[in-house]
């Protein structure tokens, strides 16, 4: 996108006979500009070893175009929400006494990708004196915990290293197990079909990479089985809205054999109210 802006401000001063012409110095800036900008053009649409070739022989006029105003002094960012500006902004800032033009705009993308939050960066150079980026972060579903050591993870299995999971703890369930990332997408989108029942879910654990343990704030397991978890699901959504099953003091429903219903009773609270913390 291109965007060239002519204002007093950054008119080019010129001298013509001892005078200063203002018309003359408008005509000059204006015929400055058009030539400025059919080089851009003609870089832009140049092969990697021309762009090369241009870039080094324009090094020369690099404080000349600072001086004009074609430096960047506004970074417009989009998209964030949990990964800072300042992180953006200070990759920016080391490029800060560069004429837009000799920006490596692959370098800074190269830069702010490397953050684990995100999952793609659209960078726009806008003349005469823009930067725009457009961030896309990832989105954490769950709190994933290995060893003792918990990440926050997207529904793909992507671990979110940046992030800071007790920001999250209240927000997202833990997962368990092995291969217990890898899977959980299939298991929230089941839950997800009765949003306000799951809520009560505060872990889950992948058993022997077959199946799910669902574990509730309440205290209550309940044992799914390896195959239609969405009957068994509908099956638990059933029981509560039937007999608050939640609040009946079991332990444990075991749902593994579809042809039968287990249900265990716990009554030492301490062992009900029991959750293992972050």
């Amino acid at each position: 996108m291109l965007k060239l802006k002519l204002n007093k401000k950054n008119l080019l001063k010129t001298k013509f006979y001892g005078f200063e012409t203002e018309k003359l110095t408008r005509l000059i800036n204006l015929l400055f500009l058009l030539l400025f900008t059919l080089f851009f053009c003609g870089w832009y649409f140049s092969d990697s070893l021309q762009k090369e070739y241009i870039k080094n022989k324009i090094i020369p006029s690099n404080q000349f175009l600072i001086n004009n105003g074609f430096k960047i002094q506004k970074v417009l960012i989009t998209g964030t929400h949990n990964l800072s500006n300042d992180y953006i902004k200070e990759i920016i800032e080391i490029h800060k006494d560069q004429s837009i033009f000799n920006i490596d705009l692959s370098l800074i993308y190269n830069k702010i990708i490397q953050n684990s939050w995100i999952k793609e960066v659209y960078i726009e150079r806008v003349l005469p004196n823009t930067i725009k980026i457009k961030i896309l972060e990832k989105q954490p579903v769950a709190i994933w915990q290995n060893k003792k050591d918990n990440k926050l993870v997207t529904a793909k299995g992507d671990i979110i290293f940046h992030g800071n999971v007790n920001d999250f703890k209240y927000n997202f369930p833990i997962i368990k197990g092995k291969k217990s990332k890898e899977n959980i997408s299939s298991i929230l989108k089941i839950l997800g079909t009765n949003q306000n029942f799951a809520e009560n879910i505060w872990s889950l654990i992948f058993i022997n990479e077959r199946r799910w343990d669902l574990h509730f704030n309440q205290g209550l397991v309940v044992r799914l089985p390896s195959k239609d978890i969405k009957k068994a699901w509908q099956k638990i959504i059933k029981l509560q809205q039937n007999f608050n099953i939640l609040n009946l003091r079991l332990t444990e429903i075991d749902l593994r054999n579809p042809k039968q219903i287990l249900g265990k009773i716990n009554f030492d609270k301490k062992v009900i109210f029991k959750r293992k913390h972050l």
